[in-house]
């Protein structure tokens, strides 16, 4: 009878260490549980800060390609207005050496020749002077359409400067001029011929800097992304320190944001 009692105690002490055993582990598991709960709420809102960072940085680098547009815009602009000047300096001091001409070496007329012959009021414009004056007129009237955005005019203009005078003294910007009316009308392909053209075929002109960079702009808009690296980083190399050079750089570190 003894030894039944004995093993009931024994029983009981079992059951009751088994059951604190258990609450014990289940105490435990849920301190765990809580505890991986509290990390996984902690990477969700640090997944959510970066979210929110990388968004902003986004943002930031739209806003900055967008400046960058326009400024490329703005010294688009300042150019052609200084290009403007000195055409029209060009055109004046061509306008003022046919005066001085005329009024100091033109040969007279005979005495009593009859009003309106030639002589009475200065020679007659000689072939090379209306060559001249036709030169200039085509010339400025095919930059002034492109200074006002009749870029089709513009074309127009230019390609019949370079078809009367393909060796004028304007040759070089009107080739330049051409092509980059055709690069604001998203024809890059004969943009970049003509580009070619100003970079080959007049390498001491002042456009061919600025020819070479636009030939790498209008691969770049072709999404030739190699050919526009490599375009670009021959102006940068060719030309330091100048502001074609800046702005190839400008559009390669753009292209390294992009990865392109």
């Amino acid at each position: 009878m003894k030894m039944h009692r004995l093993a009931l105690v024994s029983l009981a002490l079992l059951a009751w260490s088994g059951a604190s055993h258990a609450t014990a582990s289940n105490k435990e598991l849920e301190a765990r549980a809580n505890e991986m709960d509290a990390r996984l709420q902690a990477v969700e809102r640090a997944n959510q800060t970066l979210v929110q960072i990388q968004q902003q940085i986004e943002a930031a680098r739209q806003d900055l390609r967008s400046l960058r547009g326009q400024i490329e815009e703005t010294r688009h602009e300042i150019e052609v207005l200084k290009q403007q000047q000195r055409d029209l300096f060009s055109d004046l001091d061509r306008r003022l050496l046919l005066i001085e001409n005329r009024a100091g070496g033109a040969p007279q007329g005979p005495v009593g020749a009859t009003p309106g012959a030639a002589g009475t009021t200065g020679a007659l414009p000689s072939e090379a002077e209306l060559a001249a004056a036709d030169e200039n007129t085509i010339y400025g009237d095919s930059f002034a359409a492109l200074k006002a955005g009749r870029y089709e005019e513009a074309i127009s203009g230019f390609t019949l400067y370079l078809t009367k005078y393909p060796d004028g003294p304007r040759a070089d910007n009107a080739t330049y001029w051409l092509g980059e009316a055709q690069y604001v009308q998203r024809d890059y392909v004969s943009a970049i011929r003509n580009f070619n053209k100003v970079v080959t075929g007049f390498p001491d002109s002042r456009k061919a800097p600025e020819a070479l960079l636009k030939v790498g702009f209008c691969q770049y808009e072709l999404k030739s992304y190699r050919n526009a690296r490599a375009t670009l980083q021959k102006v940068a190399t060719s030309y330091p320190g100048t502001d074609t050079a800046r702005l190839a750089e400008e559009r390669l570190a753009k292209m390294d944001v992009e990865g392109r």
